[in-house]
């Protein structure tokens, strides 16, 4: 599963007190393929009930910046990554009432270095840094492996499939039923123009909802809930009811992601690009804009796991196509 190297990385280790190599050393294993064979990892670490048990770096790399006085290294190490796991426990907590699962995997971009924070099982996680933002796609990918690899070969659990499946990209029809709203005050050519770009992105396959957002104020919203092709995603929740919560739940996440953004300090101090929440039944996504603006980005949804990838993916070519500058409606939080 994990691409041959020519030459294996040499990793340093280090262990908390209360880890045994003994009685746990299979996930070890499996984690220093990883480590040993993924350049792009600056480092690899495992929590349970957010405590670090190891982290995995490349030999001779220090700490990462940020620890206090009198901490061993491995708490050094260990710091960021429990607190990666704790926003991610926070982000849970907010998306819970979409009624969509778990939240399995978390990754955080900027231009110069990432983060992934992914769920093996309740209580228990791994965490990667990258120092590359380039290096956050090859990351994720081999976390994501390795994640599975504990699930199904060491607890026999079912695989989740983190970051979707490998699935053929679906051509668009042109004829999807979707729900198009704008903001206040938008000019009716800004409406048209905007509703063009929605109607020719979203559908009831990968991409089923996207909303722009300028200083985290509504620009416009539009999703294929409707779709009666996907009526049965929504049991548990109607259409025009899932179609309020994604609206709260950017606002909602409005503080998590600005504690994300201090969190990312010691990895990189370059703008947040890029946000993945990957839940159990599909993923949101949070692409910011190029124009360095915090408030302005583009929120997407896909409500199918195996979908994870294409959605996203749909998401990007839909970015590339909006105006600049964006629609700004009428402030409504100052």
């Amino acid at each position: 599963m994990r691409p041959d190297q020519e030459r294996l990385i040499a990793i340093d280790r280090l262990y908390a007190e209360h880890w045994s190599a003994q009685r746990f050393g299979l996930i070890n294993e499996l984690s220093e393929q990883v480590a040993a064979t993924c350049p792009d990892l600056r480092s690899l670490s495992h929590f349970s009930n957010g405590v670090v048990d190891f982290s995995l770096r490349p030999a001779g790399v220090a700490p990462l910046p940020g620890g206090r006085a009198g901490d061993l290294e491995i708490e050094r190490e260990g710091r960021s990554g429990a607190q990666l796991v704790l926003s991610m426990q926070q982000f849970e907590k907010t998306l819970d009432p979409l009624l969509t699962g778990a939240l399995m995997r978390m990754v955080v971009e900027t231009p110069t270095g990432g983060l992934y924070c992914g769920r093996v099982k309740a209580a228990q996680h791994i965490v990667g840094v990258t120092l590359d933002g380039a290096g956050v796609p090859p990351m994720d990918e081999a976390l994501n492996a390795l994640i599975t690899d504990i699930r199904v070969d060491l607890l026999s659990l079912s695989e989740e499939h983190p970051g979707g499946l490998d699935k053929p990209y679906h051509r668009l029809s042109g004829g999807e039923r979707l729900h198009f709203t704008a903001g206040r005050q938008m000019d009716e050519p800004q409406v048209a123009r905007l509703r063009g770009i929605w109607h020719r992105f979203l559908n009831p396959v990968d991409l089923q909802y996207a909303a722009l957002f300028a200083n985290w104020n509504l620009v416009c919203v539009g999703d294929a809930f409707e779709d009666p092709t996907i009526g049965v995603r929504f049991l548990n929740i109607d259409p025009a009811t899932r179609r309020r919560k994604y609206r709260d739940t950017a606002d909602q996440l409005r503080d998590t992601i600005a504690q994300l953004r201090n969190l990312l300090q010691p990895v990189s101090r370059e703008p947040m690009t890029r946000l993945v929440l990957d839940v159990q039944e599909g993923a949101i996504y949070f692409h910011w804009l190029p124009n360095g603006h915090n408030g302005d980005f583009v929120c997407g949804v896909t409500l199918d796991q195996h979908q994870v990838d294409n959605a996203e993916r749909r998401m990007r070519e839909l970015l590339t196509e909006l105006p600049q500058p964006i629609p700004r409606p009428r402030s409504r939080r100052q």
